[in-house]
């Protein structure tokens, strides 16, 4: 049976289909008839002869009433995702436009908030108070669709003198070892994953060839056709002195001109090999990017960028290789066609 990615319905002479994506199995051969279901209609569907084992394609599924035919594959489409939203294996949420009550509600602006709503589950993030937002950490919440009995699942909190080593505290100057950035709690208050730095001795002696870098960029742009960057950033567990990975957090920036910083068109977190993790605490993981997307500017912009906010704790690619080794932040350079086989390579799974 293949797994379904996505549906939706649109009318059709008024005849109801409904838009099934599906993932051709890796067992399958082109042009194999395969069983597939989904909201629990069964059918059956032809393997277009062109597709290979990973890829996806689209198929029309009639429902129930009016004219009966068989599932045929959609014809090709131009789609433009811009809409701000997130996909959590699945299910996509978007972000939902605030009313007018929202925004003059002096509760809403003191704790503000940003709520995704998906088609089975709506995902909240709320910070406790913009008014002492060195006090106050983000929250995340979700909720069945259509419901406010909101079920919190955890929390983005900075790291505190309480959460690093003593040396780090006590001899900040003379410390080499890790030190914790930010830390994701559970819903009962628990460390569960963190983001962590590496401090070395003499790790940022060569930063001063950062001086250099628009030559750098220059040559990436101009000799060596290398505009596109995958960084990897690591999320560890609750442990600050053990190293093992949980998670990745991937980004993919645009170089467009030398001149000017990249755009970012892309941030997305999976698990690290060999380790699974829950759909709850995706949505918890979740909130870093959100927060740094820009998405949620106008919600979050005083306790994000307030001296002390939340904004100096979340560690970020910086295209600076001595700061971004030390927040365990690797990099490679590629060229669009290294940055397609890539894009590829990742939809195969």
């Amino acid at each position: 049976r293949s797994p379904e990615a996505c549906r939706h319905i649109s009318p059709n002479n008024m005849v109801k289909y409904m838009r099934v994506n599906l993932r051709v199995p890796g067992w399958a051969q082109p042009g194999q008839v395969i069983e597939a279901s989904a909201d629990g209609k069964k059918f059956s569907v032809q393997i277009p002869a062109y597709l290979r084992p990973g890829q996806f394609f689209t198929v029309r599924v009639p429902m129930g009433g009016g004219e009966s035919k068989a599932p045929a594959v959609a014809p090709p489409e131009v789609s433009f995702n811009l809409e701000p939203n997130i996909v959590i294996g699945n299910d996509k949420y978007f972000k939902e436009v605030k009313k007018c009550q929202d925004w003059c509600d002096c509760s809403r602006l003191c704790c503000p908030y940003v709520k995704f709503s998906g088609k089975s589950q709506d995902v909240a993030v709320k910070h406790q108070c913009c008014c002492l937002p060195c006090c106050c950490d983000f929250e995340v919440s979700s909720t069945a669709a259509g419901s406010d009995d909101f079920k919190t699942l955890g929390t983005l909190a900075p790291a505190g003198c309480c959460d690093q080593n003593c040396t780090a505290v006590f001899c900040p100057c003379c410390y080499t070892g890790p030190k914790m950035q930010a830390k994701f709690l559970g819903a009962d208050g628990g460390l569960k994953y963190m983001l962590k730095a590496n401090i070395e001795c003499c790790q940022y002696c060569c930063l001063c060839l950062t001086c250099f870098s628009p030559c750098f960029r220059c040559c990436r742009f101009c000799c060596m056709d290398a505009q596109y960057t995958r960084y990897e950033q690591n999320v560890y567990g609750p442990d600050l002195n053990n190293d093992e990975v949980y998670a990745k957090i991937i980004y993919t920036d645009r170089m467009v001109c030398p001149c000017v910083p990249d755009e970012r068109i892309q941030m997305r977190i999976e698990p690290a090999e060999g380790k699974s993790i829950s759909k709850e605490d995706l949505i918890l993981l979740s909130v870093f990017p959100t927060l740094i997307s820009g998405y949620t500017m106008a919600e979050f912009c005083f306790p994000l960028h307030v001296p002390g906010g939340m904004s100096y704790a979340l560690p970020t690619p910086t295209g600076i290789s001595q700061v971004d080794g030390a927040n365990n932040i690797q990099f490679e350079h590629m060229n669009i066609k290294e940055a397609l086989a890539n894009r590829k390579q990742d939809d195969m799974y």
